[in-house]
């Protein structure tokens, strides 16, 4: 009864590790796998045990059953003497001496059987207390095995549940990550000017004023002539080939627009032949003189830069008001909203 009952146990255990399991979330699936073979190695430990010792059982019952076979004949064996015995007795009556050397043979002979009789009853005794000790052992092995599967079982369900807890947390962070994004995306769409006060530089400056790169990033577009040499409100190069002037963005932006103010007050046609390039991508070409030029970006082909340059590759000086980037950002290299 013990070993049908610990087989439903068993088998229960089974059927709630396996709930257990499927209702387990995907991110968990590999730990709640193994924990369950663990469970199903100790059922099956717990299986081999259990045919052992019915083995053993059944062993010992056969052996029980031989030596009571034997205590059968012993016994039948005594009786045939004592039955020997006593025509032996009637016949020693008339032939005394040689009976009298065959009861102590006889004698002797039942004294070696009672002997015989006792150490196997001693080995039968000694038996029985093995088998009740081997009992005992299998029956606190089955008990053990019984509370390790149990506590097998509770750390899987415990393990379920906190997979169950980090997988709502992982998926609260997820939407919490999405709507981010999405709000990012709305923020950043905004087309707004992203060169004022930037950090401007220039391959020269010439040397008759103050007319630093910097100019080209500080919104004034009202006036270019200066009254005085120090007050210029615009850039100036020498005459070198290969003059530029470039604006580092401090970020990457989606460009959708460069604007480039010429000069009012002279030398407009100074500027013909320039590029204006967004990192390395070429966006446009200055062929006319006239006092400013716009630089559109279609949708169809977006682009993304973190610097914008202006370069005049023939030997003219590059002299220009201001320089206007409209675009959005700024963006990561792998989180891009085209």
């Amino acid at each position: 009864m013990f070993v049908v009952y610990l087989l439903l146990v068993l088998g229960g255990q089974s059927e709630a590790t396996s709930d257990v399991a499927e209702g387990s979330p995907p991110d968990s699936h590999d730990t709640c796998h193994t924990l369950k073979l663990a469970a199903q190695q100790i059922r099956r430990e717990g299986y081999t045990a259990i045919d052992k010792a019915d083995s053993i059982r059944e062993q010992a019952y056969r052996l029980k059953d031989e030596a009571y076979e034997v205590r059968e004949s012993a016994m039948e064996a005594k009786s045939a003497l004592e039955t020997t015995l006593v025509e032996t007795i009637a016949l020693v009556r008339s032939q005394s001496t040689v009976t009298n050397l065959y009861i102590q043979e006889m004698r002797s002979t039942l004294s070696e059987i009672k002997k015989k009789m006792e150490d196997m009853e001693e080995k039968m005794e000694d038996m029985e207390e093995r088998m009740e000790e081997q009992d005992k052992k299998e029956e606190d092995r089955f008990a053990a095995l019984d509370e390790h599967s149990k506590t097998v079982e509770r750390k899987i369900s415990e393990h379920a549940a906190v997979s169950s807890t980090i997988s709502s947390h992982v998926s609260e962070t997820l939407s919490t990550a999405l709507t981010l994004k999405e709000r990012q995306k709305a923020q950043m769409s905004e087309v707004r000017i992203i060169s004022l006060y930037k950090i401007a530089e220039q391959i020269n400056t010439h040397p008759g004023g103050t007319f630093d790169a910097d100019l080209a990033v500080d919104g004034m577009v009202t006036f270019d002539y200066p009254y005085w040499t120090d007050m210029a409100a615009y850039t100036h190069t020498t005459s070198s080939p290969g003059s530029k002037l470039w604006i580092e963005l401090g970020g990457l932006f989606r460009i959708y627009k460069i604007k480039v103010w010429n000069l009012r007050h002279c030398c407009q046609e100074q500027l013909i032949g320039a590029h204006i390039y967004a990192d390395d991508r070429l966006v446009g070409t200055v062929i006319r003189a006239q006092g400013t030029y716009d630089f559109t970006i279609g949708d169809e082909d977006p682009v993304y830069a973190k610097e914008v340059t202006l370069q005049q590759p023939l030997g003219q000086q590059l002299h220009i008001l201001e320089l206007q980037i409209w675009g959005t950002g700024p963006f990561l290299e792998d989180d891009k909203f085209d």
